[in-house]
Formats: C-alpha cells, structure tokens, sequence
C-alpha cells in the first residue's frame, strides 16, 4: 500500500520549510484553509502576534499548568531542542523560567528562530539560541529539563538521538516529550504520509511511529517512563489546536487526570503500558493512554 508514496528523497530541509510556508502565507491571503494551517502552526507573517497568539493560547497555559505539577520550578535550567521558531521557549521565558535555551538548527526568519533572534539581540527576552548541534553537543552545560514539542517523530533514529540527548540532561533529570505523531500500522501509516499538506508534495521529512516506539527508544537509551498525559485531557489543547476547554463531561474527566498526574502518574504509565499490549495483542482499538499527548521520561 505504501509503494506509490514518495521515502527517500524526503529531506529536512530548512530553506525548503521557508519556502513552502512564505507560500502558504500567500495563499493565505485568499484561502482560509491555507491561513488556518499557517495560524495552527504559529507561522503567520505577523511574527509578533503569533508568538503573543502562543503564549495566550490555552495550549501554552495546560503545557506550564502540568510542567508545575511534574514538579518543574523556575529555577531550573531548561532547553527546548527542535523549537522551530521558539515559541514555546520565548513563552516560556515569559512565563518565569529563569535558565532557558533553544536547540535549532534553522535560523531563517518565519520556520527558524530568525525573529526570536531580534528579540535577544534587543535585550526583550533572555533565550538563550544554538543552532548548531556540534556547538550544543560540545559545550559542557547539562540540563535539569529538556522539552520537545512535535519534533522526535524528525528523528530517523530515536534512540541513538536519545541516548546523546541523555549526555545532556542531569542525572534524575527529565525529558518532557509534548505533541507527538503516531500512527499503529502500515495502513495509518500510508494514510498519514498521504494527507500531510506538504509531506509527499514538497518532498519534507515526516515519519509516525506507534506511542511504544518512543518509549522503548527513550529507556533503551537510558530513560525509563514516569507519566503519560492521555488524550482527551483538556479538550486536546495540546496535541490540537482548540481555545475550548471542552464540555462539562471533559473538564470533569480532565479534573481527575490532574489529580492522578500530580498525586499517582505511575497510574498513567501502567494505563499506557496495559492499552499499548491489548492493541497489539488483543486487537483492542482505543488510543487513550497508548497516544498520549505529553510524556514524561527521566533520566535514570
């Protein structure tokens, strides 16, 4: 099923990113489908608004909501690895986090950290930017968190990535994985590539992989699983892009979620571990704990 779809020639491509979003910016314009894309990723023209449009979303405010209850100060040194344009790092800073740095190859103005950059250079905000992996790897600072918003899935191979990543994180410290893409089969696999906007037609790197792979990736490499955000909390802000916290029934289910995360989350992790083997054993087709919206992993 996967033989007409295009694998080798897909590429990350900075320069080619840029491009394909200055032209969705265009169509934009005109077209509300193109302008929904560009809003839901952040990437509008208007790059202070966007990033003022994050920091206000009820994504950014559920994402530091649960970071305080998996117990992260505003003390702690914290980088975000493959931030784009750095939004989420840029709010954070915003938001009271004293050590804060951004690992990201692109530096071009909209997809890269290109404006965030103007921003530093002005004395607006104190992110601290690398977008060079050889300097990030060689420089002797080590992390008490790292945070990766829909980026591991950009990975070829999480677990070596992973296990280099686990050199820059303090012993007991914690790698925070928000957002990723998923996909159980061949089949959703195919329908995934397919229908991404700008995959198969401008030829740029994706790939999905089931929630168990990242998670054997990560503790093969060191890490071991301490709490999974399941779908459904808060009306999936994080994982979609939605400013409605959901109907009662939602909010009362996400209530309970909190409660689990902060008092129990090993309970998340056995849910996840428990879902993920009925899937793929007993052909069980629910995707509530075994496609999670955030994972929590420490380094152990």
């Amino acid at each position: 099923m996967q033989d007409d779809l295009e694998f080798h020639a897909l590429r990350e491509d900075p320069s080619l990113w840029e491009r394909l979003i200055e032209e969705e910016n265009t169509r934009a314009e005109t077209e509300p489908a193109a302008r929904e894309r560009v809003e839901s990723m952040y990437w509008e023209r208007d790059r202070a608004k966007a990033f003022q449009r994050y920091f206000e979303s009820l994504d950014f405010q559920q994402v530091t909501e649960l970071l305080g209850i998996f117990g992260l100060t505003h003390e702690q040194t914290l980088c975000e690895i493959g931030g784009g344009s750095g939004q989420l790092a840029w709010s954070l800073a915003k938001a009271g986090f004293k050590h804060v740095d951004l690992l990201e190859p692109n530096a071009l103005p909209v997809t890269g950290t290109g404006w965030l950059q103007t921003q530093v250079a002005s004395g607006a905000t104190a992110v601290g930017i690398c977008n060079s992996l050889d300097d990030w790897y060689a420089d002797k600072a080590r992390y008490d968190v790292i945070v990766t918003r829909n980026c591991v899935h950009h990975f070829p191979n999480i677990a070596l990535v992973a296990a280099a990543i686990r050199q820059k994180i303090q012993p007991g410290g914690r790698w925070i994985m928000i957002r990723e893409a998923f996909a159980d089969t061949p089949q959703e696999l195919r329908a995934a590539l397919q229908t991404h906007p700008y995959c198969q037609k401008y030829g740029v790197y994706e790939f999905y992989f089931p929630a168990r792979h990242y998670v054997e990736s990560l503790e093969f490499a060191g890490f071991k699983l301490r709490a999974v955000v399941p779908s459904g909390y808060g009306n999936n802000a994080i994982s979609g892009y939605t400013s409605d916290g959901g109907k009662p029934s939602t909010q009362r289910r996400t209530k309970t979620w909190r409660m689990m995360l902060k008092r129990m989350p090993v309970v998340t992790t056995g849910l996840f571990r428990a879902e993920t083997f009925l899937k793929r054993n007993l052909g069980l087709r629910r995707n509530r704990y075994s496609r999670p919206q955030i994972m929590v992993f420490e380094r152990v």
